[in-house]
């Protein structure tokens, strides 16, 4: 009789909104956070949760079933005594580095690690060698990687379906570093390595006056920002030119907004591709009905369905595809295999060295290369 191979022990440090608060979101696709995925994964079980806040944690237990003798405000006991398989790090990014460290030592075998993945691009790739001395697997949490509508316009550019990528116009509500970190992780895997980097960057006052925040916000942001401030430069919004090695030209605004939005808009010779949480448009040239003898754009059928891409629209998908269609079947099948994933510590370094290039380039007010990047340069999440 075959036997049923045991199930990987997952352990959740900080027990907040992506780690298991989402969940109770009506609006909100599921599985949709590291506690969702877990528990409906029949490869793993949730054993243990850790989060300074008793009431967050506390409810973490009551709704995946972990009873309080495993539920900590001590990450480092909860590694010891409980030595889990896989550890999930979504805990503020100022102190992911030191808890991933933690959990390989305590012998974890798998990390999946929130983004931004550290605060500091020399602390991740010190991670990064020390996933590797002990044979560990890692993933960071960029879902649109795997998204089919994200992955289809990678193909697309790569074989310019829509002509020749000219220029990405891209559009985000919240900080450069730690929330813009989504978009200079697609811009990589679209665009591949970067040049140079051109940027200004919002004040805290901006910031406030665009937010709309009433007195007691602006006050708790004020409060916030002397925190940050404490432990490095305080992540800013702001605004970015960013030339590719390949040419292609990013044109980046993000920052306090009184909406949410994450939007990119992909010009290229031959056509249009608009993608973000609320669109998804594909526009080609068509004969125009307002001039004679000329073309415009006009929107073709992506033959969405409920949000997602249908087959028939799609190419066949990149040759040697994983499979995966989740960032823990990611891990799981990294930790199987031990073949990289797109959603490496590699890939989410680049992506923060990148960030830190349009804050340092904000900061300084100059033009910013790889090889002038400081990778010490520290940007604390607010």
């Amino acid at each position: 009789m075959a036997t049923v191979p045991p199930r990987y022990r997952a352990a959740i440090i900080g027990t907040g909104r992506i780690a298991s608060l989402l969940e109770r979101d009506p609006l909100r696709a599921k599985p949709h956070t590291h506690a969702g995925w877990y528990a409906s994964d029949p490869r793993t079980t949730i054993v243990a949760g850790c989060d300074l806040d008793a009431g967050r944690l506390a409810s973490f237990g009551e709704d995946w079933g972990v009873d309080a003798a495993h539920l900590y405000d001590d990450y480092r006991l909860l590694l010891e005594q409980v030595r889990p398989d896989i550890v999930s790090v979504c805990a503020y990014a100022a102190d992911r580095v030191d808890m991933c460290q933690a959990a390989l030592e305590a012998g974890a075998r798998g990390l999946w690690i929130e983004k931004a993945v550290a605060c500091t691009v020399d602390e991740a790739e010190g991670l990064g060698r020390a996933v590797a001395a002990v044979g560990a697997a890692a993933v960071v949490d960029y879902p649109r990687r795997l998204d089919a509508r994200y992955r289809a316009i990678a193909r697309w550019i790569r074989d310019e379906a829509f002509g020749r990528l000219e220029s990405i116009h891209v559009l985000f509500s919240g900080h450069v570093v730690h929330t813009g970190t989504h978009a200079w992780d697609l811009l990589l895997a679209w665009c591949g390595p970067w040049a140079r980097v051109d940027a200004s960057l919002d004040t805290p006052a901006h910031e406030a006056a665009a937010s709309g925040d009433d007195r007691e916000r602006d006050e708790a942001e004020a409060s916030r920002y002397a925190d940050a401030l404490m432990r490095g430069v305080p992540d800013r919004g702001g605004r970015a030119r960013i030339v590719f090695e390949n040419g292609v030209e990013a044109f980046v605004t993000g920052g306090a907004k009184r909406y949410f939005v994450f939007q990119c808009d992909l010009v290229c010779a031959g056509g249009r591709i608009r993608v973000g949480n609320d669109v998804w448009e594909l526009l080609a040239p068509a004969d125009s009905p307002r001039y004679s003898g000329y073309r415009e754009l006009a929107p073709i059928d992506p033959a969405c369905r409920d949000g997602r891409l249908g087959e028939a629209s799609l190419p066949a998908m990149v040759a040697g595809d994983r499979g995966a269609s989740s960032v823990l079947g990611e891990l799981l099948l990294t930790m199987a295999t031990g073949e990289s994933s797109a959603l490496s510590l590699d890939a989410a370094t680049r992506a923060l060295a990148l960030g830190v290039a349009v804050m340092q380039a904000g900061l300084t007010g100059r033009t910013v290369t790889p090889e002038t990047l400081d990778r010490s340069l520290r940007i604390a999440s607010l």
